[in-house]
């Protein structure tokens, strides 16, 4: 018989497709040690990509093969600075200027001022003076008509200047006669001014020496 290639061709490929069926059957009902893997990575594995030149190529950090036993020490904060010198000590009061001529001082400034011989002004009625004093205080009632010739008088005898300072007082708490008189002396050109905050009452309590009677 004379051999034909267009006859025989198509009688290869069936067999072709029937020998790959019975394997691939085959393969299905073999045990799991046995089974080939049926892959297109195994057939055909992946093309690696060429680098291009000049690429730097990154390796993953390896853990450390002894790693510290014992955690790393940080830093600690420098502590702040505490305040030195005056930072520590409370505001004191502002002193009498130009700029600020009157101002309040306490029941210990008071007493100090007294035993150097600062003049006192006593701004209380004269009724309330003549019951009782701070020694060598003038009677300079704020509130009666012959203030001035008070002023005048003590202005006589003691010739304050200017910047000299004047302590006045009153009945403290909430008396503010001793305001009134160092704002009138303010307006004669007199800028220290010291008014004992607490009065006479705290001059009392405080167990320091008083005077009775007239001026």
């Amino acid at each position: 018989m004379p051999f034909s290639l267009r006859s025989t061709f198509p009688r290869m490929l069936a067999l072709a497709g029937m020998a790959a069926l019975a394997a691939l059957v085959s393969n299905t009902l073999a045990s799991a040690s046995r089974r080939l893997a049926w892959s297109s990575y195994a057939l055909a594995p992946p093309v690696p990509t060429p680098l291009r030149e000049g690429t730097v190529v990154s390796m993953p950090s390896q853990p450390s093969a002894n790693p510290p036993s014992e955690p790393v020490a940080r830093a600690r904060p420098a502590p702040l600075a505490k305040p030195q010198g005056s930072a520590l000590r409370p505001p004191q009061p502002q002193a009498a200027t130009a700029e600020n001529p009157i101002r309040e001082i306490t029941s210990q400034e008071a007493w100090k001022a007294f035993q150097t011989g600062v003049p006192f002004l006593d701004a209380r009625r004269s009724a309330e003076y003549v019951e009782g004093h701070i020694p060598g205080a003038w009677c300079t009632p704020i509130w009666e008509s012959d203030l001035d010739d008070r002023l005048l008088s003590f202005k006589a005898a003691r010739r304050p200047g200017p910047e000299d300072p004047i302590i006045i007082y009153c009945s403290g708490g909430s008396c503010r006669d001793s305001h009134l008189l160092a704002a009138k002396l303010l307006n004669e050109g007199y800028f220290h001014l010291l008014i004992y905050r607490d009065g006479f009452p705290d001059w009392v309590a405080q167990g320091h020496p008083i005077d009775k009677g007239q001026p």
